[in-house]
């Protein structure tokens, strides 16, 4: 049992977090989160890092080509098999992981992570990395970020609309812990996650970054993850052939788009279980003829920007990092896909450049800029998050020639997949697959930022519907605004009776022994219960289905009946529609 005085302490603090600018308490609990999800990403790669070098005959985690052919098929294989085992252990909501899972439930569950989707993104992302299967890091990462500060904040009954604040400042932690990029963490949580930014929000996911990030150059230190030699654009006249190139680079992320769409949807007909199993295989049999696929891919992606890889060879791995990474996450692989289309970039950004020099247009020596003009254009293209891709090649390669060229490639191949294709981000086009929808209203925004808590008329008191004049009196002499009505003593309210009407038939019957509070005269109105956790959103939504008129607030976190805090109108929905 929490002792009397925290828990009155805890149900403060839930009720100052439901106000929409409840800056200070949020920003605490994102420094939290950050350190929670830089713990948990950072035991994720130490296990990954660990299982490679032990079980494999590598000295390098990751060094997938220096395997030979029959053990880059069977550990892709055994990886998918595994993965399926997993699978058919848990039941199928519980399959659903990685960044898809985090806005679905923003979407339609308030923000609530279950805690069986973050066990089986652990395990299986483990194994999908460690297998070297064609999948980045940063889905898990982002997953498993946003769980971590996320259950913790359920388990003490957080309201909703700070869950989904916190829950993006566990995946930008995540991220960020995870690849040494804290703005760009907190930028994709904004951009893709909440679709929004406020000072609300992005304060809390910024100290978040920040704290994750720290963390995690403590353990790995603070380098970064792409090692380019110095660059230079050269001459603005390269800036006609950067907006070829990132045209090009929007097709192919348009193409990516649509081909990933097919497998999964397609996918679909199959037992959960046989989907890991085919894409392992598949995998396998991609890294048998070009290992360069295998695993996350950072050595030949460095290997890119460098300039040491062939032209030839940029194209062919190209051709099949696509048909790996959509064939085995678009199966059900539990990876990321930003690590991917970081790598299908660069490969693409680099045959464009080593085209461009051999045509003349460009000057040599500039592959290794095209390259990182790639990913940036790659990654904006397919997730239509273009500060996020620009920024975070700017933070995994350090090198600030790459803003005038890259801006110009990403918003292009942006406005290309976006707007000539009308392909959405890759994450809302498979929601949109399932049935479901992630929308962006300004209003449902608005009210999702606000708690009831923080809306509600709190100037109430409950009485049974057969009430003594010295109850009434009682009640009088708080001078409520509504007087919550019950039919028995062990019923919640069903009717809230103005305050006043109660005022005025005791004046008028100074002499009467009890009221019938559901038969004097009066404004009356239907009562629908609400949970104290929930956003304006949801009581909007809840009153709009149940056909009543107030809703009244109650928390379900003390034994026996609900604890009633308040009422909240339709006129409070709409009224807060400013914040």
């Amino acid at each position: 049992m929490i002792p009397s005085k925290m828990s009155e302490w805890l149900e403060r603090f839930r009720i100052q977090l439901a106000r929409p600018d409840a800056i200070l308490p949020l920003s605490f609990l994102g420094l939290v989160a950050g350190i929670l999800a830089a713990l948990t990403v950072i035991a994720l790669r130490l296990l990954v890092d660990a299982a490679q070098t032990t079980l494999y005959p590598m000295t390098q985690a990751g060094d997938f080509e220096s395997l030979p052919w029959h053990w880059r098929v069977a550990t892709a294989l055994a990886g998918g098999l595994l993965i399926g085992v997993l699978f058919r252990l848990v039941s199928a909501p519980a399959q659903t992981v990685g960044v898809l899972h985090v806005i679905e439930r923003l979407a339609y569950h308030q923000g609530r992570l279950p805690w069986i989707n973050a066990v089986v993104q652990f395990f299986g992302g483990a194994i999908s990395m460690i297998a070297g299967h064609s999948v980045g890091r940063e889905g898990p990462s982002a997953h498993l970020g946003a769980a971590s500060s996320n259950l913790p904040a359920q388990a003490l009954g957080l309201p909703h609309n700070s869950l989904r604040v916190l829950t993006a400042c566990g995946a930008a932690a995540g991220i960020a812990a995870s690849f040494n990029t804290p703005l760009a963490g907190a930028v994709f949580a904004m951009e893709v996650l909440m679709l929004e930014y406020t000072v609300a929000g992005f304060a809390p996911v910024i100290l978040a970054t920040v704290s994750a990030t720290a963390i995690s150059q403590l353990v790995f230190g603070n380098t970064y993850t792409f090692s380019v030699p110095e660059l230079h654009l050269g001459s603005v006249a390269q800036l006609p052939y950067i907006l070829v190139c990132g045209v090009l680079i929007g097709l192919l992320a348009a193409g990516f788009n649509a081909l990933f769409q097919q497998v999964a949807l397609h996918s679909r007909r199959l037992p959960p279980w046989s989907r890991p199993v085919l894409a392992g295989l598949l995998v396998g049999v991609c890294g048998l003829f070009v290992p360069e696929v295998m695993g996350i891919g950072d050595d030949t992606v460095n290997a890119i920007l460098s300039g040491e890889t062939a032209l030839r060879l940029l194209l062919v791995v190209l051709i099949v990092k696509v048909l790996a990474t959509a064939g085995g996450i678009g199966l059900g692989l539990p990876g990321g896909i930003i690590g991917p289309t970081f790598f299908i970039g660069a490969a693409a950004g680099g045959l464009l450049g080593a085209i461009g020099i051999q045509l003349g247009f460009i000057e040599p020596g500039s592959v290794g800029l095209y390259a990182m003009i790639g990913m940036g254009a790659m990654m904006a293209a397919t997730l239509q998050a273009p500060m996020a891709g620009l920024i975070a090649i700017l933070e995994l390669t350090g090198e600030p020639n790459f803003i005038l060229p890259g801006m110009l490639a990403v918003v292009t191949s942006t406005i290309v997949s976006g707007r000539l294709f009308r392909h959405e981000s890759l994450f809302h086009t498979l929601l949109r697959g399932r049935g479901l929808d992630y929308r962006s209203d300004p209003v449902a925004q608005s009210l999702r930022r606000v708690g009831v808590a923080s809306a509600m008329n709190r100037k109430i008191v409950v009485l049974p519907r057969q009430a003594e004049t010295r109850q009434v009196d009682r009640a009088l002499q708080n001078e409520p605004v509504w007087v919550l009505v019950k039919e028995k003593e062990a019923d919640p309210p069903q009717m809230a009776l103005a305050g006043v009407d109660l005022a005025l038939a005791r004046k008028q019957s100074p002499e009467a022994d009890q009221f019938d509070l559901l038969e004097l005269p009066g404004e009356r109105r239907t009562l629908v219960a609400v949970d104290m956790r929930a956003t304006m959103e949801e009581a909007r939504q809840l009153l709009h289905d149940s056909g009543k008129e107030m809703a009244c607030v109650v928390s379900q976190n003390v034994p026996g009946l609900p604890r009633i805090y308040g009422v909240l109108s339709q006129d409070e929905v709409e009224g807060s529609y400013r914040y």
